[in-house]
């Protein structure tokens, strides 16, 4: 993955060339999805699309050949997105000198390779705000967890941060094809951002036939993203540890990053944090073969980050949390959690037993009963 500070230019276009859409993969996704929404989402005139610079530049984010000039000289092909990443690179959340940026280059120096990829796809695709807050908020979760999964994959498959960032921040895409299809029908279901995205989830497959996961790789595959790509947008909700195989063990890792990374973006923008986080750790201590991770240390790094990323593109900067302190909250309220199921599991084991003595007895039940009954009668004196 190419390194933020590097400015060597990279040999070979090839790599900023658009690739051929997976036929195969786009047809297997259209057949999986209702008829009925692939008729309205081809009808849609506001179809949510990415034009082939940002697509360019989505391919270049997932090559570990490229470079932060390659970055450069694609965006410069669009004069707009250009100017807008220097205005923001310019504004005063971003400057500490008196010397103003000037080119791309510089822009994309200034703001990092993260917040520069999130402008180019806020910019192509959350230009057209909805009525309601839902939109807003589903942006912030989703660049919430690209972050967050970018700093899990640091740890365990750190050739794969720049993809599973790229794969977190579009893995609710399908979301924005919902909305741009049926605005009055996902307005209502939205509208509530404090409902559990997994409860969402249930109410999409209700609503139309599937969720916004399988939507989001269909979209995805119609753009003519990389297989990768589309496959974890796909699987980016299933459960952490999921049946789905690769011959790859570093998109496997990816793979699982982006999945924790939604949840634990749902603890970060929650209203109470370390019941959701307590929820997480309690999964994960129930899901096999799930490597160590350390949620404080990702904390401390995303939150930064998503501060500056927040003010650059003008939208809400979530509230700041105390890393060790909210994991310290979690890991005290999974221990309660945890020896009120251990009491409660004692205490059933402790009435199966009786009752298996009692039933192993001939007549022993009964028996038992009777005598408790007689013990209960008032005694008479001699």
């Amino acid at each position: 993955m190419m390194a933020g500070g590097d400015a060597t230019k990279c040999a070979g276009d090839n790599v900023t060339k658009t690739s051929t859409k997976d036929e195969a993969l786009y047809v297997m996704l259209t057949e999986a999805l209702p008829g009925f929404l692939i008729s309205d989402f081809l009808k849609c005139q506001r179809l949510p699309s990415l034009p082939s610079i940002a697509l360019r530049i989505l391919r270049l984010t997932q090559s570990s050949k490229a470079t932060i000039n390659d970055v450069a000289d694609t965006i410069e092909h669009d004069p707009a997105l250009t100017a807008r990443l220097i205005s923001l690179a310019n504004s005063v959340h971003h400057t500490r000198s008196a010397n103003s940026t000037q080119t791309c280059l510089e822009a994309i120096q200034r703001l990092g390779l993260d917040a520069t990829l999130t402008v180019v796809l806020s910019f192509n695709l959350f230009q057209h705000p909805s009525k309601g807050p839902q939109h807003a908020h589903i942006w912030q979760r989703s660049i919430m967890s690209a972050l967050i999964a970018r700093q899990l994959a640091e740890q365990v498959c750190p050739q794969q941060a720049g993809s599973a960032f790229t794969a977190a921040l579009l893995q609710d895409i399908g979301i924005l094809a919902l909305s741009a299809t049926y605005p009055e029908q996902v307005d209502e279901l939205y509208i509530d951002s404090a409902i559990p995205h997994a409860h969402l989830v249930v109410e999409e497959q209700r609503y139309f036939g599937c969720d916004h996961t399988i939507i989001g790789a269909w979209l995805a595959a119609k753009w003519g993203l990389p297989a990768t790509l589309i496959n974890t947008i796909r699987f980016s909700h299933a459960p952490y540890r999921s049946t789905r195989t690769s011959d790859n063990t570093g998109d496997r890792l990816m793979e699982m990053c982006v999945r924790l990374s939604g949840p634990t973006a749902d603890a970060c923008l929650s209203s109470t944090p370390e019941e959701h986080l307590a929820a997480l750790l309690y999964d994960l201590s129930t899901t096999a073969d799930i490597p160590s991770l350390s949620f404080e240390s990702v904390l401390q790094e995303v939150q930064p980050k998503m501060a500056l990323i927040a003010k650059t593109l003008r939208i809400d900067t979530p509230a700041a949390i105390d890393p060790k302190e909210l994991l310290e909250n979690a890991q005290q309220l999974l221990l309660n959690h945890t020896l009120v199921l251990s009491s409660r599991r004692e205490a059933q084991s402790k009435a199966l037993t009786m009752l298996r003595k009692g039933y192993s007895a001939p007549d022993g039940f009964n028996k038992d009963i009777s005598f408790k009954k007689l013990n209960k009668q008032p005694r008479t004196k001699p």
